[in-house]
């Protein structure tokens, strides 16, 4: 299992994150713990009637492996002793938030297929819209855009790139009146950011970047 430090909070929440691959994460979407009770009852029924293991799915037959069973049945009693987490499935993989530390590290015990861990360093208070940076970095705020941009930034960021930054892709949605929704940008301070709002009707979300100088836990 690998190791990362979180950087931001997730969902502005969570400061922990693990990772799970399994075969049935997807019985699990938007925490619809009965669903997937459902899905393990009839697996647990088949494999006390000696039969394979298989269930169908959009109108075909898939098998599940025994373990792949074994450990969605240890992730639906774990799910249902507590209620602070989210979860975000990408069949097969299962993205568990929570601020309980302890709870994923049970887990992990538990579940083999633990792909990834994610927790803050302990020598730094992650907050909600910070994002902390192990480089020095000359842009402050990390600027990310909604529907409505005014065609004219890309010419401006380009024309100053010591104020603002953005990717190519990014420019080239902004100047062609494109899909500029969850793009971003890089300010280089307040003030910068302030003369932004002649350019975009709502900003949906600001990060302030924090450099950290990088040391072991």
């Amino acid at each position: 299992m690998k190791k990362f430090d979180t950087v931001k909070l997730f969902y502005d929440t969570y400061p922990y994150k693990l990772v799970v691959r399994n075969g049935l994460s997807h019985i699990f979407r938007d925490k619809n713990l009965p669903n997937a009770k459902q899905e393990i009852d009839k697996l647990q029924d088949l494999l006390v009637k000696g039969q394979p293991l298989t269930r169908t799915a959009f109108l075909r037959s898939e098998s599940v492996e025994l373990q792949t069973f074994l450990e969605a049945q240890k992730l639906y009693i774990e799910f249902n002793q507590f209620t602070d987490y989210k979860l975000r499935i990408e069949n097969p993989l299962m993205q568990i938030y929570s601020h309980n530390y302890d709870w994923l590290i049970n887990i992990t015990k538990k579940i083999k297929n633990c792909v990834e861990l994610w927790e803050p360093n302990t020598k730094f208070n992650l907050q909600p819209n910070v994002i902390l940076i192990d480089k020095p970095n000359t842009f402050q705020y990390k600027v990310t855009l909604g529907l409505e941009v005014d065609p004219g930034l890309a010419t401006w960021i380009t024309a100053n790139p010591d104020k603002a930054k953005a990717g190519a892709t990014c420019l080239k949605e902004i100047a062609n009146k494109g899909y500029t929704r969850d793009f971003y940008i890089y300010i280089r301070d307040e003030k910068i950011l302030q003369l932004l709002s002649l350019f975009v009707t709502n900003i949906p979300r600001v990060d302030k970047l924090v450099y950290i100088a990088k040391t072991d836990k």
